[in-house]
Parts: C-alpha cells; sequence; structure tokens
C-alpha cells in the first residue's frame, strides 16, 4: 500500500515539470492552467493523505490507551499523559503536512 500511494505521489509530480513554462510565456494561458491543475491534485491528496494517516494513527493511540488502561487502572494517569502527548506531536507534523501542501499548491 506503501508503494503505491508513493507511486501515484510520483505521478501526480511528474508532469508538472514536464509541462513547465517557458520564459515570458501568458501565464493565462490553458497550459499553465492544466499544469497549475496537477500542482493543486498533488497537493489536495498530499493533504488528504496526511489527515487520513493522523486519524488512524490518534485512533490507535486511543484505542490501546484504553486497553492499557482497563488492564491497569492504577496507571491511568500515566497512562493518559502519554496519549495526550503523542497525540499532539501527531496533530502538530500533520498541521504541518497540511500546509506545506497548501503552500505548495498556492505557488506561482
Amino acid at each position: 500500500m506503501k508503494y503505491a500511494l508513493m507511486a501515484i505521489a510520483a505521478l501526480l509530480v511528474v508532469p508538472t515539470m514536464a509541462m513547465a513554462q517557458a520564459a515570458g510565456a501568458d501565464p493565462t494561458s490553458t497550459a499553465s492552467w492544466g499544469a497549475r491543475g496537477i500542482w493543486l491534485a498533488g497537493a489536495c491528496i498530499g493533504a488528504g493523505l496526511a489527515i487520513i494517516g493522523a486519524g488512524r494513527g490518534i485512533g490507535q493511540i486511543g484505542g490501546q490507551a484504553s486497553e492499557a488502561i482497563a488492564r491497569q487502572p492504577e496507571a491511568g494517569g500515566r497512562i493518559f499523559t502519554t496519549m495526550i502527548i503523542s497525540a499532539a506531536l501527531i496533530e502538530g507534523a500533520t498541521l504541518f503536512a497540511v500546509v506545506l501542501c497548501l503552500l505548495v499548491s498556492f505557488q506561482k
């Protein structure tokens, strides 16, 4: 699955490099809009994959923390603290990935 996603990402990035605009070309031409559409589609797919990965990661953290607390209720406070820190780190990385995808999509 991981290699399939990498192949799709490569297919979305390579055509935009091949459709690079010549110096002094009209930015409103249809060729530049086609390349821009591919950039935008790639950025949207990248942002979506980042969100899906974060959702899956946080879901696993929550599920496993619940199981751990059910097994050892006396360690619930430490497990909960560790769970919150891990979820915050995942959220930070996801926010960075989404912002990066959106910044790339709005480049000229």
